[in-house]
């Protein structure tokens, strides 16, 4: 587990999707999508971004206990 690795792929899956929901304006563009939008996504950005940079501290703890006890 190095550092960068698991928070690089929460990052990418949160570009991912967002890239996805930006595509469904075209079709959907109702008050349920507003909605959705509220109520899910509009947290889960943050969620993920604090997600991502608790795992990037959490590995650079790893990292080093592991170095400290070789």
């Amino acid at each position: 587990m190095e550092s960068g690795g698991n928070d690089a792929i929460l990052s990418k899956a949160l570009k991912d999707l967002m890239v996805h929901w930006d595509r469904t304006q075209s079709g959907w563009s109702d008050s349920a999508r507003a909605d959705f939008e509220r109520d899910f996504l509009r947290d889960l950005v943050p969620a993920v971004v604090a997600a991502a940079t608790a795992v990037q501290k959490i590995e650079e703890v790893v990292k080093l206990a592991r170095k400290e006890c070789s």
